[in-house]
């Protein structure tokens, strides 16, 4: 710092033989500040142009380096501004929050938390929430037992009264609900949440065929392999091979022989049939009907000589829902062609229309 100017001492000699200096000084430019008040660790010159964001490249090491923080001085922030030949100019201290430590660190866990839930996962190692799945939430801060368990409704939300409104969770994970009700619970602060599965009832899949444990299954991953399912379902020792049915996609079938099996997905909604090489004899005899639509058990089964169509529903595990009532049986006619024959179920059932005989090679579905 440049100071323009000239100091001359004088020496005066006064009555009582002492001699005093007296300091004159000629200003022509004003002094500027200038803050010394630091030791080993003088804080980061900045430029002219100022900017939060630390260069990741190798001159950031130097250039910007951070400085080191002095002791007692951990709840102080030091700022500093420059004059245009980089001279300090001030330097001034604000006390900074006490709990700011706290509080950042518990916000930066939530963000770490939330970006991980965001992250793109495998399907086998995620769960998202649908209708009917019931959650276990409990609140570790709060007062008294807030633990309860709460069943996803069928508009896909919960009642959970501390938010203040109905939280929509379909289709989220149970980090992101957390998330989700941190930010809505007004009524503790930094509200610590801590969300369950309990029952997974809405990632459903069905498993017929040679097995021994036929029926619904309900996964609690949002895909699983093959090869899961058919320990779980204990398929027979002479099964051969394994098909999977999807909505709206063309059957997927394996042999059991084949390793490719093993890492093929199942989703929700799928059918698994796990099923037996049969003989050209039986083949052509067509000694068997398809069911689908709203019963327990879909696929193929074998069929009996003069079973009838209550009989078909009820050996397929029966309706799912009492309300259904109507029922198609598709046919081949003489011309190989399928025709359409309607029935309703409950006019079966209250006596009004004979119940009919199914022929080999129906298919049987059911609707509203």
């Amino acid at each position: 710092m440049k100071i323009k100017g000239f100091i001359g001492f004088v020496l005066v000699f006064s009555a009582f033989g002492t001699v005093s200096i007296v300091a004159a000084q000629e200003k022509t430019e004003k002094t500027k500040k200038v803050n010394f008040d630091y030791s080993t660790n003088p804080p980061v010159r900045e430029g002219k142009a100022k900017s939060s964001v630390i260069s990741s490249k190798s001159e950031a090491g130097t250039q910007n380096k951070p400085e080191t923080p002095q002791k007692g001085k951990s709840d102080v922030a030091l700022k500093s501004t420059t004059d245009q030949d980089g001279e300090f100019e001030d330097l001034t201290e604000s006390a900074a929050p006490a709990d700011a430590s706290n509080e950042t660190i518990a916000k930066m866990t939530r963000e770490i938390a939330k970006n991980a839930a965001a992250a793109k996962l495998p399907d086998t190692e995620i769960y998202k929430v649908g209708i009917n799945d019931v959650l276990f939430i409990s609140l570790q801060n709060a007062t008294g037992n807030s633990s309860k368990y709460y069943t996803v409704l069928n508009d896909g939300t919960i009642d959970y009264p501390l938010a203040g409104e109905m939280v929509s969770v379909v289709g989220l994970t149970s980090d992101q609900i957390e998330e989700i009700l941190r930010e809505k619970i007004k009524l503790y602060e930094n509200p610590e949440v801590s969300v369950k599965i309990r029952e997974h009832a809405s990632h459903k899949i069905n498993v017929i065929g040679a097995v021994e444990k036929p029926g619904e299954r309900f996964l609690q991953r949002e895909a699983i392999p093959l090869f899961v399912i058919r320990a779980e379902a204990l398929v027979e020792s002479d099964a051969t091979f394994v098909s999977v049915k999807r909505k709206d996609l063309e059957p997927q079938t394996f042999s059991l022989s084949d390793e490719k099996y093993q890492s093929f997905l199942v989703f929700p909604g799928d059918i698994v049939e796990f099923g037996k090489e049969e003989s050209k004899t039986t083949a052509a005899a067509e000694n068997f009907y398809f069911i689908g639509g709203f019963v327990r058990q879909f696929g193929r089964k074998e069929y009996f000589e003069g079973i009838t169509l209550t009989q078909a529903i009820l050996a397929s595990g029966g309706l799912r829902e009492s309300k259904i009532r109507k029922i198609t049986v598709r046919r081949k006619n003489a011309e190989g062609l399928l025709e359409s024959l309607k029935y309703d179920l409950r006019e079966i059932k209250d006596g009004k229309v004979p119940d009919p005989v199914i022929q080999p090679g129906d298919t049987i579905e059911s609707n509203y």
